[in-house]
């Protein structure tokens, strides 16, 4: 670990990105509890020599409350392309594409390394908290909420699979993912549970994603979460509390009963320690008298949500689970009249249609192109010379691949950037999914993973 001291720049940016005084202020606050204890983690906790733990929180949201909206709308822009929800479909036209740029306008280059797994974690009787450490010691810089994607090999084949980071930057010696068993088979899922111990490594790649507070931090956020949806909450939380940012958060969480609760504990007192976090869990299968504890009984509905957050309206809102709890959480909170590009979602599921051993982590996705497509497009590859008959019905990159033609790739779900490719003519859909910002879709870039010709067009590739 290097001297603190040298971390300094490093530190302020942080600081400065959750709207907290310097580091180096006397404003300081270590929170040792929230570090899983094992004392080499602790004697090597970089906060350690900076922080003093005070007990003292002072908030004064108002007075960012102005700014805030003007700079989040942007950034939700610049990140989705869209003032709408995240959701929204993007589509391309020619006339639209300015093909005089021949880069887009944030390159991302992903960084794979090889980790040790350092710990291992039971959270709950199906799921698992892996601890890892890069071997060549370096650090991993990455945003609270974002994911990676990890490499095994199981039976002679390999695999990838994105998990989102439970871990937060503020912590940079190591990473963690949490990895809940799938009933219905998840190979990878299933063997990390099952077979992966301390010592061993994989490969890790990234880091991906947008679902992240930390570009610009809401002056109040409420955090929604089902199930294992609380693995990229949880970064965001721990970030937050690490840097005591001054944010009123609201968390509003839904598991099947108590002994299902990951983070439980750590949730709890993360709460009590922090006045400007207001926690409430509701169990879904438990009996009143067990949840009485919790303070809630149930599934998420709109009247517990009126009840636990009746400013909705004035938050910007995470949410992450399965797609019937994020589907009917969103109309809850449309109902209860959140505006739009409010929302940020992010949901776990696996595209079975796709390449075996490829995981699809997705924002919410519409589905297909809404246009009835024919099997008349022609896809020209200029720099391959190939011209391929699209019918429609499958992807850019999808078509490549049966072609012969290599395309870079991830995620395989619209978030990682790696299959970002120029359209130098034509028309393109994209779904929904595609994290691609205003800047590079005017420019012809598109994501070949979720994009759809609907006319004849020249790729450049």
């Amino acid at each position: 670990m290097k001297n603190i001291k040298t971390e300094g720049l490093w530190l302020n940016r942080l600081f400065k990105q959750s709207g907290t005084s310097n580091a180096v202020s006397q404003n300081k606050a270590y929170f040792a509890h929230r570090y899983h204890p094992d004392h080499s983690a602790q004697d090597k906790n970089p906060f350690r020599a900076l922080f003093v733990n005070d007990g003292k929180n002072q908030f004064n949201l108002e007075a960012r409350e102005s700014d805030f909206q003007q700079v989040f709308k942007h950034e939700l822009a610049m990140s989705t392309g869209t003032n709408e929800h995240v959701e929204s479909s993007l589509s391309y036209d020619s006339t639209a594409i300015d093909a005089t740029e021949d880069s887009p306008s944030h390159s991302h280059v992903p960084l794979e390394s090889r980790y040790i797994v350092l710990y291992c974690y039971s959270e709950t009787l199906d799921t698992k908290t892996f601890r890892l450490r890069r071997q060549d010691g370096q650090h991993f810089d990455y945003l609270p909420g974002q994911y990676v994607t990890i490499s095994v090999e199981i039976g002679g084949q390999e695999y990838k699979r994105s998990y989102s980071l439970a871990s937060t930057p503020t912590r940079p010696g190591s990473l963690e993912i949490t990895v809940k068993r799938d009933p219905n088979g998840g190979v990878v899922s299933n063997w990390l549970n099952d077979n992966l111990k301390e010592g061993d490594t994989l490969n890790v790649k990234g880091p991906y994603g947008k679902f992240t507070c930390a570009r610009v931090v809401p002056p109040k956020i409420l955090l929604l979460a089902a199930g294992s949806g609380i693995v990229p909450i949880m970064s965001m939380l721990r970030w937050l509390a690490d840097t005591n940012a001054r944010t009123d958060v609201i968390l509003v969480l839904s598991f099947r009963t108590q002994y299902d609760m990951i983070f439980g504990d750590e949730l709890k007192l993360i709460a009590t320690r922090h006045k400007n976090i207001k926690l409430f869990i509701t169990l879904t299968k438990e009996s009143l008298i067990y949840s009485q504890q919790f303070g809630l009984t149930g599934r998420v509905n709109e009247k517990m949500l009126a009840a636990c957050v009746p400013d909705v309206p004035e938050r910007v809102i995470y949410l992450c689970g399965p797609c019937a709890f994020m589907t009917e959480t969103k109309q809850y909170l449309q109902n209860l009249d959140l505006p739009a590009g409010q929302l940020l979602c992010e949901s776990f599921n696996v595209n079975t249609s796709q390449v075996s051993g490829q995981a699809k982590l997705q924002h919410y996705s519409v589905g297909r192109p809404s246009r009835n497509q024919t099997g008349n497009h022609r896809v020209r590859f200029a720099k391959s010379g190939k011209t391929i008959i699209a019918d429609g019905a499958i992807t850019l990159l999808e078509l490549a691949e049966k072609s012969g033609i290599a395309i870079g790739h991830e995620c395989r779900a619209g978030n990682c950037g790696e299959c970002m490719v120029k359209c130098l003519k034509g028309n393109i859909e994209m779904t929904g999914q595609a994290e691609i910002d205003d800047i590079d879709r005017k420019k012809g870039w598109v994501y070949a993973c979720c994009a759809y010709p609907v006319s004849n067009v020249v790729l450049d590739v």
